[in-house]
Parts: C-alpha cells; sequence; structure tokens
C-alpha cells in the first residue's frame, strides 16, 4: 500500500516537473510570441492558450487548470492614458497667468510655468485626471506639494498647499480630494499654483480647464498671491 502511495506520487511529481520546464520555455518565448502577435493581431494570451493546449493534449483536468492559473502570473497592468480636463480648485482668482511675468520676488521678467489659484487657506483641491501620485512632500518653492502621473509623459503638478490628502503611489481619480490651499515655499499669499507638463516640458495648463466659467475667475486680478519655485 504505501509502495503505490510512493509511486503515483513520484508519478505527479514528474507530471507537475514536465509542465515546469514546459512553461519556463513559454516564458523566454513569450517575448517573440509577442512581436509575432502584433504583426498577426493575435493577443498573447490566446498563443499561451493554444501553446498550453498542444503541449498538454488530454492530460489530467487538474492539471490543466494548475497549468493555467501559473501561466497566467506575473501579468503586467496596462498603462492607461488619461488627460487632465477639469479644473483643480472649484472657486478661484486667477492671480498670475502661464507665461513670462515679472517675478513677485526678483522684480524681474521670469517665466511662470503654471497658474496661480487664489483662494482661502484650506480650499479642497482636486485631481484634474486618474493618475497615480508621485511624489507628495515638501519641493523647495513649491512647498507641500503633489505630482499626480497620468500616463504617457503627462503630468500635474500642485503646490503651496497648506495640508496634503494622499501620499506616494496612491492611485487618484479625476475628482478625488488630493489637498488643502495654502501658502507653504515660495509664496506671497494663499493659493494653488498648477501645472500640466508634458515630457517634462510645462504647457499652458488652461486648455485643459474645460470649465465655461473660467473667465469669470479672471475678473480680479489682485496680484496678492502669487508664487511658484524659482527659475
Amino acid at each position: 500500500m504505501t509502495e503505490n502511495i510512493i509511486v503515483l506520487f513520484r508519478k505527479s511529481v514528474s507530471k507537475i516537473t514536465a509542465i515546469a520546464i514546459l512553461g519556463s520555455a513559454m516564458i523566454f518565448s513569450t517575448a517573440a510570441s509577442a512581436e509575432t502577435a502584433a504583426d498577426s493581431s493575435i493577443p498573447v494570451d490566446i498563443l499561451k492558450s493554444q501553446a498550453a493546449e498542444s503541449a498538454l493534449g488530454e492530460a489530467d483536468p487538474a492539471f490543466r487548470m494548475i497549468f493555467k492559473n501559473w501561466s497566467g502570473q506575473g501579468k503586467q497592468e496596462t498603462v492607461k492614458l488619461t488627460i487632465p480636463s477639469r479644473k483643480p480648485v472649484e472657486d478661484f482668482t486667477l492671480t498670475s497667468s502661464y507665461g513670462f511675468r515679472s517675478d513677485p520676488f526678483k522684480g524681474r521678467r521670469a517665466n511662470h510655468k503654471g497658474l496661480d489659484m487664489a483662494g482661502p487657506i484650506g480650499t479642497p483641491i482636486y485631481a484634474t485626471a486618474d493618475g497615480i501620485v508621485g511624489r507628495a512632500q515638501w519641493l523647495g518653492g513649491y512647498g507641500n506639494y503633489i505630482e499626480i502621473n497620468h500616463g504617457n509623459g503627462i503630468q500635474t503638478r500642485y503646490g503651496h498647499m497648506s495640508r496634503l490628502n494622499v501620499e506616494s503611489n496612491a492611485r487618484v481619480k479625476s475628482g478625488d480630494l488630493i489637498g488643502f490651499m495654502g501658502s507653504t515655499g515660495r509664496s506671497t499669499g494663499s493659493h494653488l499654483h498648477y501645472e500640466v507638463r508634458i515630457a517634462g516640458e510645462a504647457v499652458n495648463p488652461i486648455p485643459f480647464m474645460q470649465s465655461s466659467d473660467f473667465l469669470i475667475a479672471q475678473k480680479l486680478n489682485s496680484g496678492v498671491a502669487l508664487g511658484g519655485p524659482a527659475e
């Protein structure tokens, strides 16, 4: 009886070992399969399934299930591209636009790489698109700072906050509360310094703020709440 159990156990181990060897070979061939799949529009998962079917034939269903579960491990999550398309602050006064201006600290012409959006300390600040939080920390002239990566090199930056509401590596959705307005860092008053960057280069955030009431915020430009990192 004991000898029969040992024999059955050895056979099972042999089967599992053979499957593992087959699986290892498939891993090394995945890149080539992926290239073929790209040309012929056949998903890699289907190629894996077909290869497993051919190799295992009419094997024990239990071993099929083990192989299926094992071969599905290690799949990478698809990177999703999202584009900023809302205001980071509901109510604000635009105190400084994107582009060249007179630096509020040095009094000379300097390039301002974002928008200064003034409001009371503690005003809620929201993510403008889905993404993953990069740095969420104190960062020089930005003061309390958050950056959100939206895929394909698109990033938004939020500076001068009084308090942060998210941590690095957190996944956020458009409209999620990420922090509160303040005057930390290189700032002359309570406001949000907001940037949109593509491949590391700052671009004008206004086209990414789809809002019919954006011009209303520009009626009063007091120049009191200004800031941003030094150039």
